[in-house]
């Protein structure tokens, strides 16, 4: 593992000043586990909000409940990342917290991207039953298929609170800009049987099986995407040679489609105001790591010891 010449002196590159950070939405991120000694984020992630206007902290995946709490108490909002793990306690925890708030007037903010969106399908639902596997979905972009609901929505309608006016609908309909990489998925079909779960789009896998590509909620402002639009602008992927290993498409419609969504997202996040307290302890993720890791499957991750 490779880390950063700073982190091993102690050192943090960046300094931000409080004013710095109740300025602007600051958005948790759920780290992963790396191997037994380390947890990780994918710095695209943070670049990927950071594009939209927000900061970043982490929420570990073995945070306890106080630990969950504190940053829910800082963050407008949390996105869940794309990965491997099983749904987490603290995942669990933090959905709870998220929508209590809700409940009671604070729109706090839920996103999730391949893994988080299925993590949020299932919390939605209140089972893991929901999930579906053996889609051979690694790979491959493809255009999104809306539905109706999915053309009227909050997320890609920029008549319906959007801050743009960008035919999010017409671009991704013709363009196959969105980067799938998961065997796993929600089935259009069991999709329909979640409460207030709005499907915005669905698509078929190389074999023909449909999966859903996105959705809302019906009101709480909770989002997810299968696909991976931080890969977009931030991901090239490779090997030793050279070889591209993850094919997202960095062209014009791919990086305006990446930009529109996260700049949605954040938007939403912004709307409870500042939460985010310096006096907390809670850290943005330039400050709180342990060191960067540099390789293939993402060109920079950033690690904590556990």
């Amino acid at each position: 593992m490779k880390l950063s010449l700073l982190a091993l002196l102690g050192v943090s590159s960046v300094t931000a000043s409080p004013d710095s950070l109740t300025a602007v939405p600051v958005i948790a991120i759920m780290s992963h586990p790396y191997n037994s000694t380390h947890e990780f984020i994918p710095a695209s992630y943070v670049k990927y909000l950071e594009m939209g206007g927000a900061r970043t902290v982490r929420l570990p995946f073995t945070a306890d409940d106080a630990e969950v709490e504190k940053i829910v108490d800082n963050t407008n909002g949390i996105l869940f990342m794309g990965g491997k793990p099983t749904l987490p306690e603290p995942a669990i925890h933090a959905y709870a917290l998220a929508t209590d708030l809700q409940d009671g007037g604070t729109p706090y903010t839920l996103g999730g991207t391949c893994l988080g969106f299925q993590w949020l399908s299932m919390l939605m639902a209140n089972s893991t039953e929901v999930l579906s596997c053996g889609f051979d979905s690694e790979d491959l972009n493809l255009a999104l298929e809306f539905t109706d609901a999915g053309k009227a929505s909050r997320t890609y309608n920029p008549d319906t609170g959007k801050y743009s006016s960008v035919d999010m609908v017409s671009l991704l309909t013709d363009n196959a800009v969105t980067l799938n990489m998961h065997t796993c998925g929600i089935d259009p079909v069991v999709a329909a049987t979640i409460p207030d779960y709005t499907v915005l789009a669905t698509n078929m896998d190389r074999a023909g099986l449909p999966f859903v590509s996105g959705f809302e909620h019906a009101t709480r402002p909770i989002y997810g995407t299968q696909f991976h639009p931080e890969k977009n602008n931030f991901e090239y992927g490779g090997d030793s040679a050279d070889v591209a290993a993850e094919p997202a498409v960095h062209d014009e419609n791919g990086l305006r489609m990446a930009f529109e969504l996260i700049s949605f997202f954040v938007r939403e996040a912004a709307k409870t105001g500042t939460r985010y307290d310096a006096a907390s302890g809670v850290e943005i993720v330039y400050e709180s790591n342990e060191g960067i890791e540099k390789g293939d499957a993402h060109e920079e991750t950033y690690m904590w010891k556990m």
